[in-house]
């Protein structure tokens, strides 16, 4: 299985929320990720650094679906 790739800016899920890609460091924990949004509710960080096996890209924007009705 090959490790998915991310571009500064792209939005991705973390633990179940959206961030936005804001760079990028050598070894684990390199992507760093800005909050998506307002404020998380649970008192999250707004900034957090997350290994990029840990993110997921953000399919509502990328998956096709039928939205027409018969």
């Amino acid at each position: 299985m090959s490790t998915p790739r991310f571009m500064h800016g792209e939005e991705v899920l973390h633990d179940g929320r959206r961030y936005v890609v804001a760079g990028f460091r050598d070894g684990p924990y390199g992507v760093r990720l800005v909050a998506a949004g307002g404020r998380h509710a649970d008192g999250d960080s707004d900034v957090v650094w997350a290994d990029v096996t840990d993110l997921a890209k953000v399919e509502a924007y990328t998956r096709p679906h039928d939205d027409t009705r018969d």
